[in-house]
């Protein structure tokens, strides 16, 4: 198998021969793998074109690609799709070419992935790792590592911003790169490439990596740019899963008024106040009083019109998640079996109103429909996250397994 390291640089001179001497050093641990490092250039102006130039001549696996276009996206995105098309890499992998990283790591990586794991991510933030840059950087990194943890809903995800990362080359060309704003000059592609592999359904583990200063060089990190970049793009992802919940609230309310509407019907023959039949349509069902009972229930009118319209509303709720709310996510198995599935997670909401459309009735002496709406608010969310965790799964991996090296 072929691993291609790629080091995106700009104005590297002082780092780049020592960085590339130890990541090939590496290939001594990396039985069975055809190592090769890519340093993906924005056009420097140093000389640390001519280095590697240079080292490449002697070394058939070191290799230079100059970018030209400036920017941290630009040479990853770039470099990896060249490693991939000129060199037919299987393993791509992603460090900083400062010395930031520790190239002894990159064994451990690869042998999660190895183990199935589509990408590994560097972490900082999980026990063992270490942040060992300027105060005001590590506040960056923990902060952004808890806004994209509430915006995204990935807790499962410790580090955000790291730019140590392997991965498969089949996630490479399954990711949508038109999601990614990859040519930006700030380092918004480090959680947004994150992000992508998560919606590309990518296997995730992270591994602990130590992040040591730069000793050489000037670090080309825009903090309050960066940051800014961070904000709206945890604000963006957020506006995008709000969707499937305002969807969701869209085909309640819809399913609400289908119940009412049944529930006045049968029982009343009316639409709220508004009489529509001059009698119950379930008009040969008793009322209360003259009900039989099973067990601890009466079998009335108003008992049987609640089941009847509430079934008819999981109905209503079921065909319009499975083929609008929910479209985007998995849909395991066949669409009985989430029918099926549906009716039983879905216990608890008709409970829930049936309890409240009695209680409201035969306590406290209210209107069913008063008793039903309250009913459907309280059962809600609890049916929103039943759904989103059971039957229309999310595709995307968002609670991935963490490693120790």
């Amino acid at each position: 198998m072929r691993l291609v390291v790629n080091i995106p640089t700009y104005n590297e001179k002082e780092n780049i021969e020592e960085i590339i001497k130890k990541v090939l050093a590496q290939q001594k641990n990396l039985k069975g793998m055809d190592l090769h490092v890519l340093i993906s250039d924005s056009h420097s102006l140093d000389g640390t074109a001519d280095i590697v130039k240079k080292i490449s001549q002697i070394n058939p696996h070191v290799h230079y690609l100059d970018v030209k276009e400036r920017g941290l996206g630009v040479g990853l995105i770039k470099g990896h799709r060249y490693a991939v098309d000129k060199f037919k890499a299987d393993i791509l992998a992603q460090m900083d070419g400062d010395l930031s990283h520790d190239p002894a790591t990159l064994p451990v990586m690869v042998e999660y992935i190895k183990k199935g794991y589509d990408l590994v991510n560097g972490s900082r933030l999980m026990p063992g790792g270490k942040n060992l840059l300027g105060w005001h950087r590590r506040l960056f990194t923990r902060g952004s590592a808890l806004y994209c943890k509430l915006a995204w809903g990935t807790f499962g995800i410790s580090e955000y911003t790291t730019s140590y990362r392997v991965f498969t080359k089949k996630l490479f060309e399954k990711i949508n790169l038109s999601k990614i704003p990859w040519r930006s000059k700030t380092y918004i592609i480090q959680p947004a490439f994150l992000y992508a592999a998560i919606a590309a359904d990518a296997k995730i583990c992270e591994v602990p990596v130590i992040f040591t200063d730069r000793k050489k060089g000037y670090s080309k990190a825009k903090i309050v740019a960066y940051t800014i970049d961070v904000l709206k793009f945890g604000l963006k992802a957020r506006l995008v899963r709000s969707k499937t919940f305002l969807k969701f609230l869209t085909v309640g309310t819809s399913s609400y008024f289908s119940n009412a509407i049944v529930l006045g019907l049968l029982n009343r023959g009316q639409i709220y106040s508004f009489t529509v039949f001059d009698k119950p349509l379930l008009s040969n069902i008793p009322t209360f009083e003259q009900a039989s009972k099973l067990l601890f229930l009466n079998l009335d009118r108003l008992f049987v019109s609640s089941i009847i319209s509430i079934e008819l509303s999981i109905i209503f709720n079921f065909i319009f998640h499975d083929n609008w709310t929910f479209k985007s996510r998995s849909h395991e198995g066949s669409v009985f079996l989430r029918f099926a599935k549906f009716n039983l997670s879905s216990i608890g909401s008709p409970i829930i109103q049936l309890a409240s459309i009695l209680i409201s009735v035969r306590v406290f002496n209210l209107h069913e429909q008063i008793g039903l709406a309250i009913g459907v608010i309280i059962g809600l969310f609890f049916n929103y996250f039943v759904n989103i965790l059971w039957i229309w799964k999310a595709r995307e991996h968002l609670a991935p397994a963490k490693v120790q090296a």
